[in-house]
């Protein structure tokens, strides 16, 4: 936890006073960087690394509890707890495996925020209803707004109401996630164009399997992100065709790659 209160205050000055200048590279730190550094995913200290690394992003997912927190976590649960159903008080009594508590979205984003190099990607997570994950999406977009964050933040959908839901209330970029393994109608880029989508972000069996959307989304100037590209073979194969970002579990291993590939 120190170096945590070292790293923020080393750089809160410098985000006070400064436009953000983001790292200009593809790389987005999959729920931070944990894999090779032993932090928790999603935890302050795993943001702290993705940006020390000198990542593009870093990615993060948000939840709705009971009493309306924003928390960070990937999974709907929590310590054996249904998030959605439980208050923040009952899940923070658990700490995370190095020690710090669980992050509610508004600390994450003022900790994003005493930087001026890595964008803080948030997953708004499609869990329960329709109507609680519109509610999340909403609440997540109305904090950015709240505290100034706009220049540091940008958005992942997989639940369509809540992309639109969204959009009416921030021009933030936004990108359609698509469904899990299983390929949906929407995600086609024809029907992307109807609905006005111009960043997605697939896991990467989708483009695998339709590589002719490649180019069709290219030449539409949509936004292109996938997940999650562990491997040599994929990160060769993603930054072969130019994506915009690539979310990865191994960041340091692709920003290697994006430097001697240059």
């Amino acid at each position: 936890m120190k170096k945590l209160f070292i790293f923020a205050a080393a750089l809160m000055c410098v985000a006070c006073s400064t436009t953000p200048n983001f790292n200009q590279n593809k790389v987005i730190a999959h729920r931070g960087a944990w894999k090779n550094t032993g932090h928790p995913q999603n935890s302050l200290a795993s943001f702290r690394a993705a940006a020390e690394m000198g990542c593009h992003g870093s990615e993060c997912d948000v939840h709705l509890t009971a009493d309306d927190s924003l928390i960070v976590n990937h999974d709907p649960t929590y310590n054996g707890l249904e998030i959605e159903k439980a208050t923040y008080a009952e899940l923070v009594k658990f700490p995370l495996p190095n020690g710090e508590k669980l992050p509610t979205m508004r600390e994450y984003i003022a900790f994003a925020k005493q930087q001026t190099g890595t964008k803080l990607v948030i997953d708004v997570k499609n869990i329960g209803s329709s109507d609680h994950a519109v509610a999340i999406g909403v609440a997540t977009a109305k904090l950015v707004q709240e505290m100034k964050a706009e220049p540091w933040v940008e958005y992942l959908v997989a639940h369509l109401p809540t992309y639109e839901a969204m959009r009416k209330i921030t021009s933030l970029p936004i990108a359609y996630l698509g469904r899990w393994q299983k390929e949906l109608p929407e995600m086609h880029p024809d029907t992307m164009l109807n609905r006005g989508i111009t960043a997605v972000d697939y896991q990467d069996v989708h483009f695998f399997n339709h590589p002719e959307w490649v180019a069709t989304f290219k030449e539409r100037g949509v936004h292109l992100n996938a997940w999650t590209v562990n491997d040599e073979e994929g990160m060769t194969w993603f930054l072969d065709r130019d994506f915009d970002y690539i979310t990865t579990d191994n960041p340091e291993r692709l920003l290697e790659r994006t430097v001697r590939d240059k």
